[in-house]
């Protein structure tokens, strides 16, 4: 949590964030009682981040800022945010926007991954979304990451798709932001919801699975009545560091 000065500081966020060196660094500015939030990663600032803002959002309810059972509004410099943590069972509820579909051409993929392993590809204003045939192909996938970086999206979402148990299987790539791969990535799902709404029926809760290390997991689904998507799911315990910054 940073005051007004320091959260406009840019220089002193990605000094933070490289130093810190993980994917991507949350940072929140409470001003006025409104809440404000900005994301980078170890070199460059980030337009959109969902786990980064669950687990913001968790430290201000673990701080006593935020009361549970209740929706807060949390504003970046592009999209607006609503979360709620759910006191009976420790999960944050997450709103998040959804981007439209833009045309691409499969030639887009040639240089990047074996395009024989392609059943369905798009993107969104921010990245690429490429449907595979099996949960194996999407766990063994090789990437060129030289070509990828060169791509005009921020990166590519990979996914696989149990239609029968109604569940999202995805990862994330994306070296621009300084690593090949992201581990954690709610914002995938403002592309993948597009991507897949004629396909599963988000009305009712679909479950997804980031296949990373981390193997991050949870529902999402769709309110008619609402231009945002909801993200269910668990967060990490909270602990605090101290750290020392040149």
């Amino acid at each position: 949590m940073l005051d007004n000065e320091e959260f406009n500081n840019e220089v002193l966020l990605q000094k933070i964030a490289k130093k810190i060196n993980i994917s991507e660094i949350t940072f929140i500015n409470i001003d006025q009682g409104n809440f404000f939030i900005r994301w980078f990663s170890p070199s460059i600032e980030v337009d959109i981040c969902g786990h980064g803002t669950i687990a913001g959002f968790e430290i201000l309810v673990f701080i006593g800022i935020c009361e549970p059972d209740q929706w807060r509004t949390i504003k970046s410099d592009k999209y607006t945010f609503k979360l709620k943590k759910i006191s009976k069972n420790d999960k944050i509820l997450l709103k998040i926007p959804f981007f439209n579909l833009i045309k691409t051409e499969k030639k887009t993929f040639i240089d990047i991954m074996n395009i024989n392993l392609i059943k369905n590809f798009s993107s969104s204003n921010l990245d690429y979304i490429v449907e595979t045939y099996s949960l194996s192909n999407l766990i063994n996938v090789k990437i060129n990451f030289d070509k990828l970086i060169k791509k005009e999206k921020r990166g590519l979402i990979l996914c696989y798709i149990d239609s029968s148990n109604n569940k999202i299987h995805y990862r994330y790539f994306c070296p621009k932001l300084g690593f090949k791969e992201d581990f954690g990535t709610g914002s995938a799902h403002s592309s993948l919801y597009p991507f897949l709404k004629d396909r599963l029926d988000f009305s009712d809760k679909i479950y997804f699975s980031q296949e990373s290390q981390r193997k991050s997991m949870g529902l999402i689904s769709k309110l008619k009545e609402d231009n945002h998507i909801v993200i269910e799911t668990d967060v990490s315990e909270c602990s605090v560091k101290a750290l020392e910054i040149d």
